[in-house]
């Protein structure tokens, strides 16, 4: 089973005067500024920054799990001012392998969460296999990836509370996490 998100040369998170809010969200320095990676279960797994994913000079990110069940997550948390927020990403993504039991899924996820860090509610831009069996609810919600292609994504985050997470109070949400996530669920 195998999996993975490539992330191209930048990820911004802004407010609404263009201030860019994520620390090395282009990954032109080391990971471990601005970034925290984190794995779960077993099996083999990678968090590579190179410039051979896209055929440009700058970084990117590969996230990638290979084999095993569990998830790896390269993420980051910021303070927000509130949520007039855009958020704007290259990626690829990749599925393979999998079963009705122990599915694959490949994902960048939008944790909005408040003073203290709690969660509040989750937004996912995933691509999966077949056997999935994610459903929105008011603290979920899902923006399903169709193609593996290399593709520009965007989320004003302020529409995506008030039209997809009901559960979410938008007044409540004073620190976003992004992280590029690969997980092995249902397993």
């Amino acid at each position: 089973m195998r999996r993975y998100v490539l992330l191209l040369p930048l990820v911004i998170l802004a407010t609404s005067f263009g201030q860019e809010l994520l620390v090395n969200g282009d990954f032109e320095q080391p990971l471990d500024v601005g970034w925290a990676q984190d794995t779960g279960g077993y099996g083999y797994r990678t968090v590579v920054r190179d410039t051979g994913y896209q055929p440009d000079p700058d970084f990117e990110v590969c996230d990638s799990q290979y084999s095993g069940s569990g998830w790896t997550r390269l993420s980051q948390t910021v303070d927000v001012p509130g949520p007039i927020l855009h958020l704007s990403f290259w990626a690829s993504f990749a599925v393979g392998g999998g079963s009705s039991t122990c599915w694959p899924v490949a994902s960048v996820d939008v944790v909005y969460r408040d003073d203290a860090g709690t969660p509040l509610g989750t937004t996912k831009v995933y691509y999966h296999n077949e056997y999935c069996t994610w459903v929105p609810d008011p603290t979920l919600g899902l923006v399903e990836v169709t193609t593996p292609d290399w593709t520009q994504y965007s989320l004003d985050i302020a529409d995506e509370l008030s039209q997809h997470l009901p559960g979410v109070n938008p007044g409540d949400v004073r620190k976003i996490t992004v992280a590029l996530s690969d997980t092995t669920a249902g397993g």
